[in-house]
């Protein structure tokens, strides 16, 4: 089984540079991963609001997976605008897809199940949406769980995703975190993957000028590389 971790996006959020912003910052996408093998379609983990861009762009350079398209099935990792706000490309006005599964916990299907558009993708068969389990998602060879992590609760709790292979853990997707300290866990979690994809999202305490970084906390750089 050949198996690979492709990097659709790694930015903040509203990427970089956001809306507004006259600097001249490299462009960067919002977070997001597709998890390529070849058995199955492309599974998605996290669907940003750069997700049309994105995708296609990585099908283009993917002949094989163009040919697998759309996706086997969405993990969301929570209910902040960079990981979930993509999704809207599966309704009706845009791929119109057929039941692809959407899995995420309790907390971010009760959250898309009460609120529009996003209620829609299942109404409409778009999407069918899936608890993980506590024991992970079987794919074969391939497993993917869950590992809650600490993480500002605006709508929904936060989950980085274990992907597992012949049952030993390979990579880690954990785009979001308060601080690492607040995660007894971190180093025995992140030590047991082969491939660790991590939050580090600010240089330093002063990199947003005018806005405090307390209200919308992610760990420094320095922080994760230690």
């Amino acid at each position: 089984m050949e198996l690979h971790l492709i990097l659709l996006g790694s930015g903040q959020d509203g990427g970089t540079p956001q809306l507004g912003s006259s600097g001249a910052t490299r462009s960067r996408t919002a977070s997001s991963v597709a998890l390529v093998s070849d058995l199955w379609p492309p599974i998605l983990f996290d669907a940003s609001p750069d997700l049309r861009s994105q995708y296609n762009d990585f099908l283009r350079s993917d002949h094989d997976a163009a040919s697998r398209a759309p996706v086997s099935a969405v993990f969301i990792t929570h209910g902040h605008m960079g990981h979930y706000a993509g999704l809207v490309h599966f309704g009706k006005e845009a791929a119109n897809t057929s039941g692809v599964p959407l899995y995420g916990d309790e907390t971010f299907l009760d959250f898309l199940g009460r609120n529009e558009p996003w209620a829609s993708l299942v109404t409409n068969g778009n999407m069918t949406p899936r608890v993980v389990p506590s024991d992970g998602v079987d794919f074969g060879r391939l497993a993917v769980a869950a590992i809650p992590v600490p993480h500002r609760a605006d709508f929904t709790s936060t989950n980085a995703y274990s992907v597992s292979v012949d049952g030993s853990p390979w990579a880690v997707y954990l785009p979001d975190i308060d601080t690492w300290t607040d995660w007894p866990e971190a180093d025995q979690v992140i030590g047991a993957h082969d491939l660790c994809l991590l939050d580090a999202t600010f240089g330093s305490m002063d990199e947003l000028p005018g806005r405090s970084i307390a209200e919308i906390p992610h760990p420094l750089v320095g922080d994760t590389l230690t």
